[in-house]
């Protein structure tokens, strides 16, 4: 059997509050989504693009400092900005880019969270974590099945249930490990 409780109890307290504050602001961020998918989906890509450039950007100093006779330094500086600079030049595009990442996303999403689950049991609320991963699985399938067609409404709407599901998971775990309820 594979299954190991390897969860310190006190750290569980102590993830109590920052995990209720967690899923809370993720909660309100995946309902907003799936109000609105694709402007949510727009949302996303926009994020990405800006995210892609800020890192670009901290490594091109970075690389500046440190590396400027690197060309593998620099050649990762000129993607990264290249890619950020491209998902808001063209963010439907982006968007369809961005569907078949999130599925590949949702299925390693789905091993963690099952891994999680049975890193958990038998604590109490060990099962959310299963529900969890199997929700980022059939997330997964539904993006290959849909892309790329159903892309800029799917993205929203995907993105916004995997955040509504696991800030639920997080409130409920951090509810729990406040109150100490850790034995079924």
């Amino acid at each position: 059997m594979f299954i190991t409780n390897n969860i310190d109890k006190n750290k569980l307290k102590e993830f109590g509050t920052l995990s209720i504050i967690s899923g809370i602001i993720l909660v309100i961020a995946g309902i907003l989504a799936i109000a609105k998918p694709m402007a949510g989906s727009l949302a996303f890509v926009i994020f990405l693009g800006a995210l892609f450039i800020a890192v670009g950007l901290v490594q091109a100093y970075t690389t500046f400092k440190a590396h400027q006779k690197s060309a593998g330094a620099w050649f990762k500086v000129i993607m990264l900005l290249i890619t950020g600079v491209l998902l808001l030049i063209w963010p439907i595009s982006g968007i369809a880019a961005v569907a078949i990442l999130l599925a590949a996303y949702f299925f390693f999403d789905a091993f963690a969270s099952f891994q999680m689950g049975l890193d958990l049991k038998p604590l109490k609320g060990w099962w959310i974590a299963v529900l969890n991963g199997s929700l980022s699985f059939i997330l997964g399938i539904i993006m290959i099945l849909g892309w790329p067609f159903s892309a800029p409404f799917t993205v929203g709407i995907i993105v916004g249930v995997s955040f509504l599901m696991d800030g639920i998971v997080l409130i409920y775990l951090g509810y729990l490990s406040k109150k100490g309820h850790y034995d079924e």
